[in-house]
């Protein structure tokens, strides 16, 4: 039986990866920040589909605070055989003039650093045939207009996907999801809109479920498939 942890998955795209995950039974690690209701609600879930799940705890931009959480998670539950970096932020937009140096700092150090000390931290301990699997975006293919910070921190999670790849082979695979637009239950309408489903070549949004769909392939793969990133749009990064 493998075990997984997720970031970020009280809520969103992750609380529904970890909600598929346990459906397949895997015994699943939640980890949160200030989502400790939503965490707690995604936890009585997946315990009450039969599998194990572990709650973890972590302001993902202190270093200090990760490693506690993989101390605890040794100490009271099992190591995961796979890394999902899914927690992110997407800001509101800004032109150039208005995006400070202080929100810039927070987007990347969230959407980029967290993922590299995480798994930095999680590969100390990994046993051979691990996985890590990054959640990216289409927007590091695409430039959103006025998201400069959250461009450039997906952008950098494609290169880490590889360089780490190239790092941890041959005992850990690593790549990487770029989602397109995804409809999610909780997402505000105005965001779930971004991209019309007219300007997307399947004419419709993506669900969890497509996304999972690929993370399931990269958790279940080959390991002489590493350091790929699979898009997950609709096609709509061919346009």
């Amino acid at each position: 039986m493998s075990i997984i942890l997720i970031t970020g998955s009280g809520k969103r795209l992750g609380r529904g990866l970890a909600i598929e995950f346990a459906k397949q039974n895997y015994d699943v690690i939640i980890h949160y920040n200030s989502s400790k209701n939503l965490a707690e609600k995604t936890y009585n879930e997946i315990i009450a589909l039969g599998q194990k799940c572990f709650l973890f705890k972590a302001d993902l931009r202190n270093t200090k605070e990760m490693e506690y959480g993989f101390k605890k998670i040794i100490e009271k539950f099992a190591y995961p055989d796979i890394l999902v970096n899914n927690a992110a932020i997407y800001p509101q937009k800004n032109n150039l003039k208005d995006t400070s140096i202080e929100l810039w700092n927070d987007v990347i150090n969230t959407n980029l650093t967290s993922y590299f000390a995480m798994s930095r931290i999680f590969a100390e301990n990994a046993k051979t045939g691990s996985r890590i699997i990054n959640i990216a975006s289409l927007g590091a293919f695409k430039i959103f207009k006025g998201r400069i910070p959250y461009n450039v921190s997906k952008a950098g999670v494609i290169q880490l996907t590889k360089a780490l790849a190239l790092e941890l082979a041959p005992n850990i695979t690593v790549n990487s999801v770029s989602p397109g637009s995804i409809f999610i239950e909780d997402v505000e309408p105005s965001e779930k809109l971004a991209i019309t489903t007219d300007r997307i070549p399947m004419k419709r949004y993506g669900t969890v479920k497509d996304v999972f769909d690929a993370v399931y392939f990269f958790a279940n793969s080959s390991n002489y498939i590493t350091g790929q990133n699979l898009c997950v749009d609709g096609g709509f990064n061919l346009k």
